[in-house]
């Protein structure tokens, strides 16, 4: 098999097959369709209206608003969802009694579906004229003698319903991270940390001198996951703030996709699909440079 691969290509064929015709192919259609004035379904060939779309993307105020709150939203990421589940890893690597608990209970987030916690998150975020009925927040608000707060709203301030939007979405994948960076520490050798603890080294000095720069590739990796997903992100913004209160200003990108293949025009949310795609090739070429590949790990 190793001298023959034509055994190995024909296993590799249907993969190739269902990328070509699920990923490849969609996507190639997708960028000719961002060259043409297509209004709906149904409108299948289209007015030739060469790069117009691409324009008229960039000219739109809401896809600056969504450039903005999606950078927002990415640096917010990578600080707490990253940064909590890195340290999250730390601590529990360093538990020897519940290690399973701690794994199961910061892992349950992502085996909840985005459509349930949307809705959990709104019920916690509900503002009612009678206080029974307010959320959770609200209620913990009014023990502590403080008025409730319109918290997704059409007359609520953009960057309090950013806030509000942003929490479930960085919440959610701190327990997928988790768990990559756990398992990145559990590789590292027993033997080197004992040697250090050996040599007088405290806990902290393991973190930063020995088991952070051990996790260098595994950062790199979970970074570019952080920003992908950023960049496309839709369930919990679109389940929570469906019309980007207030007054249309808190789209992020992947929302404003579907806004505008709903509202505007199919050839236009095609250049935005294919604008959304360079810009996740983009940042992740960044990334990579700022995150260098290390050989020696």
């Amino acid at each position: 098999m190793y001298k023959n691969k034509k055994q190995a290509y024909l296993f590799l064929l249907p993969v190739f097959i269902f990328m070509f015709l699920f990923l490849l192919f969609p996507f190639l259609v997708n960028v000719k369709n961002s060259f043409f004035d297509i209004k709906n379904v149904f409108d299948i060939k289209g007015t030739f209206v060469g790069i117009n779309n691409y324009v008229d993307v960039f000219k739109d105020q809401k896809f600056h608003n969504a450039l903005i709150n999606t950078s927002i939203l990415m640096i917010l990421v990578i600080v707490f969802q990253v940064g909590f589940a890195l340290v999250l890893a730390l601590l529990v690597n360093r538990v020897s009694k519940l290690q399973t608990f701690y794994k199961v209970s910061y892992f349950i987030p992502i085996i909840i579906s985005g459509a349930a916690i949307g809705l959990m998150f709104s019920m916690f975020y509900r503002w009612s004229p009678n206080p029974a009925k307010n959320g959770a927040i609200n209620q913990l608000l009014m023990l502590l003698n403080k008025e409730p707060v319109k918290w997704i709203s059409s007359d609520q301030g953009a960057k309090v319903v950013l806030l509000a939007v942003s929490i479930p979405v960085v919440w959610q994948y701190i327990g997928f991270y988790f768990v990559i960076f756990l398992t990145g520490l559990t590789t590292i050798s027993n033997e080197l940390l004992e040697a250090s603890s050996i040599d007088g080294a405290t806990e902290l000095q393991k973190v930063f001198k020995i088991e952070i720069p051990l996790l260098q590739n595994i950062i790199r990796v979970v970074v570019v996951l952080a920003i992908t997903g950023t960049l496309k992100v839709f369930d919990l913004p679109f389940i929570l703030n469906e019309q980007a209160w207030p007054n249309h200003k808190n789209f992020f990108l992947g929302t404003l996709l579907n806004y505008t293949r709903n509202y505007d025009a199919i050839g236009k949310a095609a250049a935005f699909a294919v604008i959304l795609v360079l810009f996740g090739v983009l940042l992740s070429a960044i990334s990579n440079i700022i995150f260098k590949q290390n050989d020696d790990i």
